[in-house]
């Protein structure tokens, strides 16, 4: 599971956008308007092979003209003719598509070819971090594999990993705040019996600690609303919604297909009911009976709303 196509080089990242926006960043004189090059925009001179095995210019050529949406920025060397007429060479190729980075093409050398690196790629591999080919015929398939946007699926994955560490790190911080809470009251209450108080509950008020109960009736309730989401995680008897404009996204944890879209009316009344509710709760709420909010368009809500309204 991925969090994010392209994880790494932000700072390179960062600069490339940087010259694209201002308009600072060059171009190639044989390359398609969506490739850049980082030597600034007085400099137009071609991209050529560095050498016969050099796969690289090609390559960019047939993945740019396909995929015009996508921004292609190239750190390059410099070279040049024995007339005297210089070329760049490529070294480094980093794939945007808008504000989102695909993942970067190393160059290793004239005869290892090109170097695809990114998160999926990572995952893919038992060994290494990296697919390599000096075939241009391979090149273009592991573009078409790995470099694209994160799908609908990668983002529901993420936000149920997200929903479940949510879930796990609060019931671990309850759990410890109800212990902690647990142990004052006891230790409070071992001490007193030790000095022979027989109506303990009227003297713990008496004395002012009736708050030691407190805390720890609010500890355990607090604690068992999350188990219960918990549980409900744990039987997969929920699912995950994601606000995407005016369309609810809904996808369930072990559904391999792509999540289903509907709009608001199209809502049974139960998911209705627990979404209102989750949407004016805080961040990371959880809601007795109906769910938690991770984010302000991100929620978990489990099949069965459970709510309870006096009457």
């Amino acid at each position: 599971m991925i969090s994010e196509v392209f994880a790494r080089d932000s700072y390179v990242i960062a600069n490339a956008k940087e010259d694209i926006q201002s308009g600072d960043a060059g171009k190639f004189s044989n390359m398609p308007r969506n490739v850049y090059h980082n030597r600034g925009k007085e400099q137009f001179h071609p991209l050529l092979e560095h050498g016969n095995q050099d796969i690289a210019p090609a390559f960019l050529l047939h993945v740019a003209t396909r995929n015009p949406d996508y921004t292609f920025y190239v750190k390059t060397g410099v070279r040049h003719t024995p007339s005297g007429d210089s070329y760049y060479m490529t070294r480094d190729i980093y794939v945007l598509a808008g504000d989102e980075p695909l993942g970067a093409i190393n160059v290793t050398g004239m005869s290892e070819g090109l170097s695809f690196k990114n998160n999926r790629i990572n995952e893919d591999l038992k060994r290494g971090s990296a697919k390599r080919t000096s075939k241009l015929s391979t090149a273009k398939s592991i573009f078409a594999q790995y470099f694209y946007g994160m799908t609908m699926q990668e983002h529901m994955q993420n936000m149920a990993s997200n929903v479940n560490y949510e879930v796990r790190n609060t019931i671990y911080t309850l759990r410890r705040k109800k212990d902690e809470a647990q142990n004052a009251m006891v230790e409070y209450i071992k001490k007193e019996m030790l000095l022979g108080n027989e109506v303990l509950f009227k003297f713990v008020n008496d004395a002012g600690k009736g708050e030691l109960i407190d805390t720890f009736h609010t500890m355990y309730s607090e604690m068992r609303v999350v188990q219960n989401i918990e549980d409900v995680l744990d039987k997969n008897e929920g699912y995950y919604i994601m606000l995407k404009g005016d369309e609810y996204i809904k996808w369930r944890n072990d559904e391999s297909k792509t999540p289903k879209r509907f709009k608001r009316t199209e809502m049974p009344d139960d998911m209705r009911t627990a979404l209102a509710l989750l949407k004016i709760a805080d961040k990371g709420t959880f809601v007795d009976g109906a769910g938690f909010k991770l984010a302000d368009d991100k929620f978990f809500i489990r099949d069965e709303v459970q709510l309870d309204f006096d009457s």
